[in-house]
């Protein structure tokens, strides 16, 4: 968190700025590619860079988010077996093991 937000009233305000990244040096030949690749997105050349930074570092957390979720119900026993331990058709030791042995 920026220094500012941490002791002014910015902080409860939701203003504080945004964290940012300069790069200094840029080789000529990565700044054309860099251009080339906004021109075809219709995108400008930092809202390219931080879409390709973001791509390379995993993508959207959100969207990584919703794909852990998406795997983990997938994972999750059907829903009648769910049911029958909901109505105490499995005791909750079985349930236990079972989940210690996965």
């Amino acid at each position: 968190m920026h220094r500012a937000c941490k002791t002014s009233r910015l902080k409860t305000l939701s203003r504080c700025p945004m964290p940012s990244l300069q790069i200094r040096d840029l080789p000529e030949a990565l700044h054309r590619l860099l251009q080339h690749r906004a021109q075809a997105h219709k995108r400008s050349l930092s809202q390219q860079a931080l879409a390709d930074l973001e791509a390379i570092a995993g993508g959207d957390p959100r969207e990584r988010r919703r794909q852990v979720l998406d795997r983990i119900a997938q994972r999750r026993p059907s829903s009648r077996s769910l049911s029958a331990a909901l109505i105490g058709e499995l005791a909750p030791e079985h349930l236990i093991r079972a989940d210690r042995e996965r």
